[in-house]
């Protein structure tokens, strides 16, 4: 029985993702591959279609030579199925373990270009007005316009690499790193909470407002990417293979810290030592 042990979708995804940005796939991975492809045709091979009119040879003889053949193609079939998911589960972990190993390499093989293509984002912020909705934007102006249409090229470069390293983060085992924010985490990080960061509420009152602004864009990319370069409490950096579940404690710690610091509009001495004693643990 195949189960899902043999499952290699998520490391072929990330086998592609890794060629097609031209990344280094060592040759026993293609060669495992190969050995998947012939173990799952083992597995499904099929028993000949029932006989149909057609088939009913002219003689008795014929006939039991017929029968002897298909059940000899049956008895072939059936075995092939048996012995090919046999082989399967254990080749299918083998290949997945190949890529996962390879997964943290790729991973950083992706922030040079992602790095160079934010610094031509910010190069971009300069020369395009506080204001990017783009209900608001003058599109007679070259001056807005030209820079805008090379903005639309790079988010779209951007927004792909970071699908590629989702995908190559599920074919790690990474999948679901960071929580409901992990999108943010990928490309973000939040500043190190500070005792009088958390007394004056930064994160109410700056980090805060970034995140949602981060969510609110989800459906504008040049805006979205824009913003991000011009922020001024996030930064924009592609994260490691470990690090989006850093930076979600990051979000965590803040939590905490504000937690004890109370609502009080300054802080007691004493709030802030609960808040020292949070962020010394």
């Amino acid at each position: 029985m195949i189960t899902f042990d043999a499952d290699t979708g998520r490391a072929q995804k990330a086998v592609e993702s890794a060629k097609r940005r031209q990344l280094p796939v060592p040759q026993v991975i293609d060669d495992t591959a190969a050995m998947v492809d012939v173990a799952l045709k083992a597995a499904h091979m099929e028993v000949p279609p029932r006989p149909t009119l057609d088939d009913i040879p002219a003689t008795a003889e014929e006939l039991a030579t017929a029968i002897e053949e298909r059940a000899h193609a049956h008895r072939i079939a059936k075995a092939h199925n048996a012995i090919g998911t046999d082989y399967l589960e254990p080749i299918a972990r083998k290949y997945n373990a190949l890529v996962r190993e390879q997964v943290p390499g790729w991973i950083r093989a992706l922030q040079p270009e992602f790095n160079g293509l934010v610094k031509q984002l910010r190069a971009l912020a300069k020369k395009l007005p506080d204001n990017l909705d783009p209900v608001w934007l003058n599109w007679d102006d070259p001056a807005v316009s030209t820079p805008w249409t090379r903005a639309e090229g790079i988010a779209l470069q951007l927004d792909q690499i970071v699908t590629d390293r989702k995908t190559l983060a599920m074919a790690g085992g990474l999948a679901g790193e960071g929580g409901p924010d992990s999108e943010l985490y990928a490309v973000a990080r939040l500043p190190d909470p500070t005792t009088r960061g958390v007394a004056e509420h930064h994160m109410r009152d700056h980090i805060a407002p970034e995140i949602v602004q981060w969510r609110d864009l989800k459906r504008q990319p040049v805006p979205r990417w824009l913003q991000l370069t011009r922020s001024q409490y996030l930064t924009i950096e592609l994260a490691t293979p470990d690090e989006v579940r850093g930076r979600a404690a990051v979000r965590g710690k803040w939590v905490e810290a504000i937690s004890v610091r109370g609502v009080a509009p300054m802080p007691s001495e004493r709030s802030i030592r609960a808040v020292q004693a949070v962020l010394d643990a």
